[in-house]
């Protein structure tokens, strides 16, 4: 599963990136909205993971905005130090799907990650099987190779 990761600390990134990879995950990571939203189509993420307080003009909350308004429905999700009351209802309500808190908790990220690569498997597994199965083209032999074979059998007894 492909992993996006905006967050501006690279403490925090790299305790991702070793998580991710042991479950044989790709992370792809920027410090800054910005640059997330520029390069998001190219990258094509299965997962979202967004820090609220970023380095740059954007904040999390207005990177999340920007891509439900663009139609985005892949999953993302609100990791923040930001633990007040009111902050998870926040995120949730600019189109965040879950919430984790700082510091990343190994075991809820393992398990949270693995969550999600089932829903990105059973999505794909549903694409497949409802896309439509190629109808193979007819074989038509051409008159003029049926005439040839036909001579050639006749005057050989066999065609190549």
């Amino acid at each position: 599963m492909r992993i996006l990761y905006v967050e501006d600390n690279p403490a925090n990134i790299s305790l991702l990136q070793r998580v991710a990879r042991m479950g044989g995950h790709e992370v792809l990571y920027y410090n800054e909205g910005e640059k997330a939203l520029e390069n998001f189509a190219s990258d094509n993420p299965d997962l979202i993971l967004m820090d609220l307080q970023l380095a740059g003009k954007m904040g999390g909350l207005d990177v999340v905005r920007k891509l439900r308004s663009d139609g985005v429905s892949k999953p993302i999700v609100a990791v923040t130090a930001y633990a007040m009351m009111g902050d998870k209802e926040r995120c949730l309500e600019a189109g965040c799907d879950a919430y984790l808190s700082k510091p990343l908790p190994v075991a809820e990220l393992v398990e949270m990650v693995s969550m999600y690569q089932e829903k990105v498997n059973a999505a794909a597994a549903a694409a497949t099987a409802s896309a439509p199965t190629p109808e193979k083209p007819a074989v038509t032999t051409a008159p003029e190779k049926n005439n040839r074979c036909a001579r050639c059998r006749s005057e050989a007894g066999s065609c190549s």
